[in-house]
């Protein structure tokens, strides 16, 4: 059942389309007066390099109509504003060009915007949202853990970007209204990743080292024991990460894949299933592998595909796959096991398990010692070296003593860090989106919006898909979880029934 239609969620007291266009307008108009101004008086604040070249100049220009398009369009603020993250494109932007940061102009006009169309009524949308209120309670446990961080300016560099990620979500949830702009939201982010694993796998196949300003990064690195190879690494520069931001949009893209209306976006839809599964393999992220396991046969059983069925396809896929893998990725996927305490042995020298073992380890001590309130946010690695020492083990046996380490592990490096304090706060958040989700499905089949429903269920299995992927990797572009996050909060609100014609005029 396709997720388009009427809204069924709460609606807030949206001004007259003429009139919020006028406004939107004004607000263009002083925008760019304003922001013109502040890039000749303090141009640092925008990312500006301080010598206007025609190019900086074309990306201001460019920039101000990005700004027009988003108050006058919510719709296509949403789409712009999830693509450039999905795309990581404001930091590309700043390292390649030095544009302006993109996210940092558009939060203000992307916030007018959704206040100019839909009233402020609108936020009321996300303040009853507990979700909001335990992601804020999260991010006051990093502020908190400034006091006793050995390195202050480090866990005032993790608290910035927790309230960049809190803008996002918050941005995020005001600006998906309706199960149209649910929508809008889904094909973009699966429409990015299935760029980013395209032009990856332009890459690999054409020999080419061109990494497309950024986007498509290839890093060489360890395939199996002493063979190292090219891994996708996007454009985040790390294969690991890369392969956690594609396998989550796999759930979604089988969510659109089955839902949509028209046959042509559901052959689209299946075209991005390929290539996000494709994307993600070609990483050679054991843990990225292990996690898009688990939501391909999860989705294909939330589907209703029956058990038989889908040993039939796993044992098919299992041949083609034995043919048609690249060898090195072939040996790379027989190490999973490896991934488990006691699933294997550690054979090469040159493997990162031990390495990762040792992190991981001193993770624990760190909480083990400092179990409320960890060593504070951001500082595992400057603490590393002496609890690694505890443990009977130096950095020396690792590289380089003074490079910065971090905890392969999202959970441990919470717990070292910011101790039980953040453990709670962030399991109580991930554990209200859950529930929120599963709440909004059942009162979504219960007024027969099957659609709807069905993109919660993918949204849970997304969100499983990170935190299992998480288990091998820190905290690092937590950004994408909290975009899942601030979608399974609007589609928890759109959950909600429809206000009382009563109180409708009531707010009017």
């Amino acid at each position: 059942m396709p997720i388009g239609g009427p809204s069924t969620a709460p609606a807030a007291t949206a001004f007259p389309e003429t009139r919020a266009q006028w406004a939107a307008a004004a607000v263009a108009a002083l925008a760019a007066v304003g922001l013109g101004g502040l890039a000749v008086v303090q141009p640092r604040l925008l990312h500006l390099d301080l010598a206007f070249t025609p190019s900086a100049l074309a990306g201001g220009i460019g920039v101000l109509g990005l700004i027009a398009v988003v108050l006058m369009r919510p719709a296509a603020a949403l789409g712009l504003l999830v693509g450039i993250v999905y795309l990581n494109l404001s930091d590309i932007l700043i390292r390649a060009y030095g544009l302006p940061s993109l996210l940092q102009v558009l939060a203000l006009p992307v916030l007018v915007a959704a206040w100019i169309h839909h009233g402020p009524g609108v936020a009321r949308r996300l303040l009853r949202e507990p979700q909001t209120w335990l992601l804020t309670v999260w991010v006051l446990v990093i502020l908190t853990s400034t006091v006793w961080a050995g390195q202050p300016e480090l866990a005032d560099a993790r608290l910035a970007e927790a309230g960049k990620a809190l803008a996002l979500y918050g941005l995020v949830v005001l600006l998906v209204t309706d199960p149209r702009r649910a929508r809008v939201a889904v094909w973009t982010m699966v429409a990015a990743g299935a760029l980013l694993a395209l032009l990856g796998l332009i890459q690999l196949v054409t020999g080419d080292s061109e990494a497309f300003a950024g986007l498509a990064r290839v890093k060489r690195g360890q395939i199996y024991g002493s063979v190292f190879g090219p891994r996708l690494a996007g454009p985040l520069g790390d294969p690991n990460f890369f392969a956690q931001i594609l396998l989550v949009l796999v759930p979604l893209a089988l969510f659109l894949a089955w839902e949509e209306r028209d046959r042509r976006a559901r052959t689209v839809a299946a075209g991005c299933v390929a290539l996000l599964v494709a994307g993600t393999l070609l990483t050679y992220s054991r843990g990225g592998a292990l996690a898009l396991i688990v939501v391909v046969l999860t989705s294909l059983v939330a589907h209703g595909m029956r058990p038989r069925r889908i040993v039939g396809g796993a044992l098919v896929v299992l041949v083609a796959a034995t043919a048609l893998l690249p060898s090195g990725l072939r040996e790379r996927l027989t190490t999973l096991g490896d991934l488990i305490p006691g699933g294997g042995e550690v054979v090469y020298v040159d493997s990162s398990f031990e390495e990762r073992l040792l992190l991981n380890r001193t993770a624990w001590e760190m909480f083990v010692a400092n179990p409320a309130g960890g060593v504070g946010a951001g500082n595992y690695s400057p603490e590393f070296g002496e609890y690694a020492d505890r443990l009977g083990s130096t950095a020396r046996d690792y590289g380089d003593p003074d490079a910065v380490r971090y905890a392969h592990s999202l959970y441990l490096e919470v717990a070292a860090e910011t101790g039980l304090l953040g453990l709670t706060a962030l399991a109580a958040a991930l554990l209200a989106a859950f529930v929120g989700l599963e709440r909004a499905r059942g009162r979504l089949l219960l007024r027969g919006e099957g659609g709807l429903a069905s993109l919660a269920r993918a949204l849970e299995i997304a969100l499983a898909g990170y935190l299992i992927s998480s288990v091998f990797l820190h905290g690092d572009f937590q950004r994408y979880l909290w975009l899942l996050l601030a979608l399974a909060a609007a589609v928890r609100s759109l959950s909600r029934p429809l206000p009382s014609a009563a109180s409708q005029l009531h707010e009017r």
